[in-house]
Order: C-alpha cells, then structure tokens, then sequence
C-alpha cells in the first residue's frame, strides 16, 4: 500500500451512491470549503436535484466515474450493498476509501485496499429523514477508524469542520456501538410508537396519542440534555413505586403481551440507573425485579 499524499480541503472529494446520507454529506462538505468534485446516484431525478444544489460538482450515475476523479472517496450506500459497490469498482494507489457504517467493519473495503487505496471509517452519529439533512451533521459525534494517521487526521479535522465531535473506535467495537445508536433512535421511535398505542381504550388513535406525548417526550430529552442520568429518570421507578409498577405491566400486558414483555424488559434493564438517584429502597428494588422477572417470561 502505498502512503497518501498530503490531505487538506483543496484535496478532490467524491461521495459515491449518494442518497439521503450522502446527499447531507456532501452538501455539508461542499458548504464547509472542502473540494467536493464528483458524486454518483443511480437515479437521474436525483441527479438532477444533487447538481442543482451542488452545481461545482460532477453528477454522474457511474461510481467508477466518481471515483477515477477523486482522492477521497465516500462510500455512502445502505450497508448491505457497501462491499458489492466497493468490488464493482477500480481503485488506485494514493486513493483513500472510506465508508459511512456504523455497524460494519474496514475488512468490508478489503478489495480496495487490495489494490493499494488507504481504507478508513466515518459514521455520523445521526439520522438523515431526508437528502436535504446537511444541518443534522452539527453538533453530532462522528466514529473514526482507520490504520493510516494521516487519514485519520484529515478525518478528525473534517468532522471539526463539519461542527461535529470525532472519536476513535476499532472494528470489533463496531457492533456495540452500532446497538446503542439503534437503541437511542430507531427503537426509541418504536417504543414511542408502542406507548401511543395504549391510548386505543381510550378511543384515542395512535396518530394522535403521539402527538399528545411529543412533548413529555421533547421533555424528557432536554432533561437528559442538561441533567443527565440519572436525574433524568423521573415517574414510579424512581420512587419504588411497586404497586403503580404492576398496574401498569398489567395495561400494557392487556394492550398486548409483547408491549407488557417490552415494558418490563426495558425497566429491568434500567433499574440500576433508576436506582442511583436514592429514592429506590433495596426492598422495593428486589419487590420491582420479582414481579418484572415473572412478567418478562415468554
């Protein structure tokens, strides 16, 4: 493998198979000065949108296209078509491959430095709704790796430049890390869904539930924001409420036995956080845990 040239933000940018996180991502670049050359989409009204909003750059639907006029190359695909899009192209020496997974390790762009290319990872810590999310990439923490420090510098710098916080992390830790970010999003999503819709008896949609508990919700993530843990877990489990407790496994259970499993799952998991605030006595801690345990069987 040969080494890299030097990297600054004069350095060539390609972001390949750009969708929403791509698309974010290299508006971002672009906005932040770095030299963001060409980027690749299979779809040609997506194209067309890219080069509206990035006019600098070439728009292409070939990767290979984007990559051959690049130094730094992000591989922005769904993580299950990362190595196939990673085989599918010719890399060259003094090239640096770089994917965005958070999940995935550096072995998944084995076939590029294969050929001589300088691999790394770059994870936003971030949801991306939409192409147009280039503003959710401030103030969030970005996940580095890779082998070679001089890319690993460049990327520290970006992820500065991007108002973002980076950090370094190993391919074996990848997985973890990966569960904690779906943990705190996408099942945070679900659990809300699941919450909105123990509002049916009520006569009460799970459309509108929801938006009646956005703000407990935008609430709870503010206290967590400026407090932290544990002060931010407030309600039954806090105090050692063990009678409220069972009333509640016993409606959720009644809204369906998943929802009262999930329920009781997730406070086990959490009873230890609950418990470091000093209002949950050990008698009550043991009484909350016997009746979860028996509750959370399948």
């Amino acid at each position: 493998m040969s080494p890299l040239p030097s990297l600054d933000r004069k350095t060539p940018v390609a972001v390949i198979a750009a969708g929403r996180l791509g698309s974010s991502l290299a508006a971002a670049l672009d906005r932040a000065g770095y030299n963001v050359v060409a980027i690749s989409s299979r779809r040609v009204a997506h194209r067309e949108w890219l080069g509206s909003r990035i006019p600098d750059a070439l728009v292409v639907e070939s990767a290979q296209t984007a990559a051959n006029l690049a130094n730094v190359i992000f591989v922005t695909a769904p993580d299950a078509a990362i190595e196939e899009i990673c085989q599918g192209v010719g890399w060259r020496a003094h090239q640096a491959v770089i994917h965005c997974a958070g999940a995935l390790p550096l072995s998944v762009l084995n076939s590029a430095s294969g050929m001589g290319a300088t691999t790394a990872g770059f994870h936003p810590l971030q949801t991306f709704p939409s192409p147009e999310s280039s503003n959710r990439l401030k103030d969030v923490s970005f996940a580095v790796e890779s082998q070679d420090a001089g890319l690993r510098d460049w990327l520290y710098s970006l992820a500065d430049d991007l108002g973002g916080s980076p950090f370094d992390i190993e391919s074996g830790h990848r997985a973890a890390y990966h569960a904690s970010a779906v943990m705190a999003c996408g099942l945070l999503a679900g659990l809300a869904g699941n919450a909105a819709e123990m509002w049916e008896p009520l006569g009460i949609s799970r459309e509108e539930a929801l938006k009646r508990l956005v703000p407990l919700i935008r609430a709870t993530v503010d206290a967590l924001d400026e407090h932290g843990l544990p002060s931010a877990i407030t309600g039954p489990f806090a105090r050692g409420d063990v009678d409220t407790i069972a009333s509640h496994y016993d409606a959720a259970t009644q809204n369906s036995p998943e929802i009262g499993r999930a329920y009781s799952a997730l406070a086990l998991a959490s009873l230890h956080i609950a418990k470091e605030q000093g209002g949950l006595s050990q008698n009550a801690l043991e009484n909350i845990k016997t009746l979860l345990s028996h509750g959370n069987q399948p």
